[in-house]
């Protein structure tokens, strides 16, 4: 390369470099805790230049909520209280790949809106998309578990536990209504 060239280049070679280092630094800063760096993201009209990868959410969750069911069988007789998705037990492999943290994330956030519904006096929350998508899902497991016993219905219950921590009992926060099954004709 001939002197000229390798000097036309250099001003767009420290530009570039100056540029990537500024955007690095501000993406580094943009992970500190404190909302305040946040402000370099306003500039970042589309939310792709400068990635939010923090650690823990601004106010991270400091509870598990479970989700229960029991049935109501044509007999009468209602079974106890189980999980219908169990939190799995913590693994190595997770480290790297936790596919179903996704569905605990789903419920967690479903329960957490179901819960502010239930904080604004006079709302059905019956009628709530959170109520609905936590009674199907609930119904579908139910009749995975029971394919061929006659059941009434079901019943489920949101409860807040302090997640590892079992020296705390779990807060009942929801109990549904009953909730009748008809006949499945999906099969």
């Amino acid at each position: 390369m001939s002197r000229r060239v390798a000097s036309d280049l250099r001003p767009l070679t420290i530009g570039l470099t100056a540029g990537l280092v500024t955007w690095f630094g501000v993406t580094v800063l943009s992970q500190h805790p404190q909302q305040v760096f946040d402000r370099f993201r306003r500039y970042d009209v589309a939310g792709l230049m400068i990635g939010n990868w923090r650690f823990f959410a601004p106010e991270p969750a400091q509870h598990d909520f479970h989700l229960l069911h029991r049935v109501l069988t044509d007999d009468g007789e209602q079974t106890p209280w189980a999980e219908t998705i169990e939190i799995p037990r913590r693994a190595w492999r997770q480290m790297v790949w936790f596919p179903e943290r996704r569905q605990d994330k789903a419920v967690f956030d479903i329960c957490a809106d179901l819960i502010r519904w239930m904080g604004h006096p006079g709302t059905d929350i019956t009628t709530t998309p959170a109520y609905e998508v936590l009674r199907d899902l609930v119904e579908q497991v139910v009749r995975q578990q029971h394919p061929r016993r006659g059941l009434q219905g079901f019943q489920f219950l949101i409860a807040r536990s302090a997640g590892y921590d079992e020296s705390q009992k779990p807060e009942y926060l929801l109990a549904s209504p009953f909730v009748p099954l008809t006949e499945n004709t999906d099969d």
